[in-house]
């Protein structure tokens, strides 16, 4: 999903803030990068984040100190309203907040809107770089500027006419700053690919990509000519094919095509499964084996307070699941009763107990398991989802973007871009919902 995040740089005249569409999960760590890039900082000064619930404060930064938490651990779908600050040294505070999810279909991080200008970084702080645009003002007005001023402000800004320096000072050109963020999107991506080719043998991805451009001559000519190669036509679907064939998944027991799917150029698709990749199957986690672990998780007693968990827990069912929300994963828990809330802490209930107690614990939680889908997404999308698998009837399309929770529970696995196989054990348990449904049981 795509979410939209506000940054506002506080105690700036004018305002610089920036509106930035970013995926939900997105660290805090790679958010850094986004922040740095959208509002003119280098990025060579030490940052950190700081959350203040009550009396109670939160500092995440990347190298944590005793009290402190990795900003890795969080996302920016679990990213309360913090203060950004970047150099501790300085007096650079930068409010960031999501607004909000986003409807807008399209590559992210994408600019939505950039006011004011982009900071000086030397400034140390927007108390200087107000009156450096007041003097430049002036200065633009044929007024006598103070010139002691004037003269600093030329020893960290480039001389230029007085026009240009309050332009300079005003505001920020749009273009300037998406080309910015766009490039560090584009070396946020080639790091994770070279992360991703560590931990292979072999040829990595890059690699293999590389190797598949050097055998399309038709496509080297298009990055040669084309100024804008990632648009046009051929490329795209040469791209599209060559992720598909690298990311084919294993045959597995297909059921119905997902309705509507566009196929190649398009950039809308189903979810991104967790786990997908040839001969993978083995390796996850049945339904039961999930559940057992969310109650191993839970059964010390989490800390549940304001419908957030504490950051290490969070990290283990997020680790887990592989979904970017584990607050929403625990209110699926409450809602089936498989968790209780008492004293503020979550704990398994007598049925979540079930899947640590029982060796096929499936008929017994069937029902909480149903009621928690149906809470979650409602009961008209988790009836769809059931009898599309069960019954082959049509999947409502509302139904699409939730399809990957019941994967990440071990329901389903997807086996091609719009195909899915439903386990063994997904599908005794869908049976038995489609029973409830029918009245057949």
């Amino acid at each position: 999903m795509t979410v939209s995040v506000l940054m506002i740089v506080e105690g700036t005249s004018p305002e610089i803030s920036r509106c930035v569409n970013v995926e939900e999960t997105m660290t805090l760590g790679e958010l850094s990068q986004i922040i740095d890039a959208s509002l003119g900082f280098t990025g060579a000064a030490t940052h950190l984040y700081v959350s203040q619930e009550g009396a109670q404060r939160s500092v995440f930064t990347a190298a944590p100190g005793p009290g402190e938490h990795q900003e890795n651990e969080l996302t920016v779908a679990e990213m309360r309203p913090m203060t950004y600050v970047y150099d501790p040294a300085a007096n650079w505070n930068i409010h960031v907040e999501v607004l909000g999810p986003s409807n807008i279909e399209g590559p992210t991080p994408m600019l939505i809107d950039a006011a004011g200008p982009d900071v000086v970084e030397a400034c140390s702080g927007p108390e200087l770089m107000t009156t450096f645009r007041n003097q430049a003002r002036l200065l633009a007005a044929g007024i006598e500027p103070d010139l002691e001023t004037i003269t600093l402000m030329f020893s960290y800004l480039p001389v230029m006419p007085p026009e240009r320096m309050l332009d300079r000072m005003t505001q920020a050109d749009p273009v300037s700053v998406a080309t910015r963020i766009g490039n560090v999107a584009e070396e946020m991506f080639f790091d994770e690919v070279a992360a991703a080719d560590e931990g292979t043998e072999g040829p990595g991805l890059a690699q293999h990509f590389d190797d598949f451009l050097q055998s399309r001559p038709d496509l080297l000519q298009i990055i040669d000519m084309d100024p804008h190669p990632e648009r046009n036509p051929t490329m795209i679907n040469a791209v599209t094919e060559f992720f598909g064939d690298v990311l084919g998944g294993p045959d597995g027991v297909d059921v119905p095509d997902v309705p509507g799917m566009p196929g190649p150029p398009a950039t809308q698709s189903l979810p991104a499964f967790p786990g997908f990749g040839p001969d993978s199957f083995d390796d996850l986690p049945d339904v039961t084996d999930i559940f057992a672990e969310l109650m191993r998780i839970f059964s010390p007693g989490v800390p549940y307070e304001h419908g957030g968990m504490p950051a290490a827990f969070a990290g283990k069912v997020r680790d887990l699941t592989e979904l970017p929300f584990p607050n929403t994963v625990a209110d699926l828990l409450l809602d089936a009763r498989l968790l209780k809330k008492r004293g503020g802490k979550l704990t398994p209930t007598k049925a979540g107990l079930a899947f640590l107690n029982h060796d096929n614990p499936i008929p017994k939680t069937a029902d909480n398991i149903r009621l928690g889908f149906e809470k979650l997404m409602g009961e008209e999308i988790w009836r769809s989802i059931v009898e599309w698998i069960v019954d082959d009837e049509p999947l409502n399309p509302k139904a699409e973007s939730w399809l990957l929770w019941p994967e990440a529970f071990g329901i389903l696995r997807e086996t091609a871009p719009t195909q899915v196989f439903c386990t063994a054990q997904g599908l005794q348990l869908l049976e038995l919902h489609y029973a409830h449904y029918t009245g057949s049981n």
